[in-house]
């Protein structure tokens, strides 16, 4: 009976860990995205002389290339979510000529002084989230906790003056995300992900459509377009409107 017992035993571990090494998986990417910011930015809001400033125009950003990271996890068990976690930084600087005279946080900054402008902002993302469709076509739904840690640094090169906008805050987000296969083309794949809330006047937003070829052993490539939406009322006494977007490329495992 022990023999028995303890065949049976062995017998539902391995179908258990068979059945599990089929169902967990998950994907793990990096890549870069070539990103463009447009848009305004307020700093201080409380502050009537403070000048609403256009990234383009009055403080020069120019466009850049970061680092993207991305895993999700999935597994078999039942009610208990998926995890992805994510990671984005987005940075970028520039010089140039005051055009007109204007305020930035403490600062007056006279026509014709030459500034230097750097910002940066990292997305730290941590999303729970359900298959709710896994029949070829692929759809997840779930929620995003989002950390938003950045700061925008005005500097005059003339003066040597210089004032900071600081961006640290959490956000909840709804999270989804959509995958098919091209029919006919083994391998090849589309897809769009994205995060989104909008609350007291203020709207973020994170969303990419991108192409994918998978090679051997879930190794592949992918490529598209990704944009983010900051638009901030009155959040660390700063009023914003600001979009970043660009094409990004990166190598993915999905295993």
């Amino acid at each position: 009976m022990k023999r028995i017992t303890l065949a049976a035993a062995m017998a539902l571990s391995l179908t258990t860990s068979s059945a599990l090494a089929d169902t967990l998986g998950g994907e793990v990417a990096i890549g870069g995205w070539r990103h463009d910011p447009s848009g305004w930015i307020l700093y201080p809001n409380t502050d009537p002389t403070a000048t609403r400033l256009d990234v383009d125009d009055d403080l020069h950003l120019d466009t850049q290339s970061d680092l993207y990271l991305r895993a999700k996890f999935e597994h078999p068990l039942p009610i208990v979510p998926n995890l992805r976690l994510g990671y984005v930084h987005t940075a970028t600087e520039g010089d140039g000529q005051v055009n007109r005279e204007f305020t930035f946080g403490d600062i007056t900054f006279g026509a014709s002084e030459n500034i230097h402008t750097k910002t940066e902002l990292d997305n730290y993302d941590a999303t729970v989230y359900y298959e709710v469709l896994d029949t070829g076509v692929d759809i997840d739904l779930g929620l995003t906790l989002r950390y938003m840690d950045g700061y925008v640094t005005v500097t005059s090169q003339t003066t040597g003056l210089e004032d900071t906008a600081d961006i640290d805050f959490f956000i909840p987000m709804v999270y989804a995300n959509v995958r098919t296969p091209v029919p006919f083309l083994e391998g090849l794949s589309v897809g769009a992900e994205g995060n989104w809330i909008g609350y007291d006047g203020s709207t973020v937003f994170d969303l990419q459509a991108d192409v994918r070829y998978t090679f051997a052993m879930g190794v592949g490539l992918e490529a598209g377009y990704r944009w983010q939406k900051i638009k901030l009322d009155d959040v660390d006494d700063t009023d914003a409107d600001i979009d970043i977007d660009g094409f990004f490329v990166g190598l993915v495992w999905d295993f």
